[in-house]
């Protein structure tokens, strides 16, 4: 299921959350502790909760089982520690872009299901963004607007890629 729409988008993701995270590393631990309208999303569970579901994804993809729960994430040195984390899911999820495009069965909340790899694959792409924006959002709502998302859009991403 090679197609370079697909295999763009993954890239993005993965050079997309490069980017935040290490923004999110050089901010104070209480930065990563903000949150706004849902007091129990914070900064760090939102990003905690992107690098886990993308676990799920895999397992869902790959038919395993889904990898471990992860520390929580409250301070930027924890930020540091989940790069490589990220790194690898990120890579994986690339790496699965040429996976037969079959229908995965899985249970999602509580529900045995069916998707598309192809729908799981670009789901990875929609939550990582959908949860992006959260965490920029979240930032600036606590005057702190360092994530601007229109320096993680794909426009910088193909010129950072192309000087590579």
């Amino acid at each position: 299921m090679t197609n370079p729409v697909v295999d763009r988008s993954l890239k993005h993701m993965a050079w997309a959350n490069s980017q935040m995270l290490h923004i999110l590393s050089e901010l104070p631990d209480e930065a990563i502790n903000f949150s706004a309208w849902n007091l129990d999303w914070t900064v760090g569970k939102i990003a905690h909760h992107i690098v886990s579901a993308q676990g799920r994804l895999i397992a869902r993809i790959t038919s395993t089982d889904a990898p471990g729960e992860l520390p929580e994430l409250t301070t930027a040195q924890g930020v540091l520690d989940l790069i490589p984390v990220f790194k690898e899911r990120d890579a994986r999820i690339l790496s699965l872009a040429s996976t037969p495009d079959e229908l995965r069965k899985f249970v999602l909340y509580g529900n045995d299901v069916e998707f598309l790899t192809s729908t799981l694959l670009v789901q990875s792409v929609h939550h990582a963004t959908e949860h992006r924006a959260q965490i920029s959002d979240i930032l600036a709502a606590n005057k702190m607007d360092v994530l601007n998302l229109d320096s993680i859009s794909l426009y910088p991403f193909e010129k950072w890629e192309r000087s590579q």
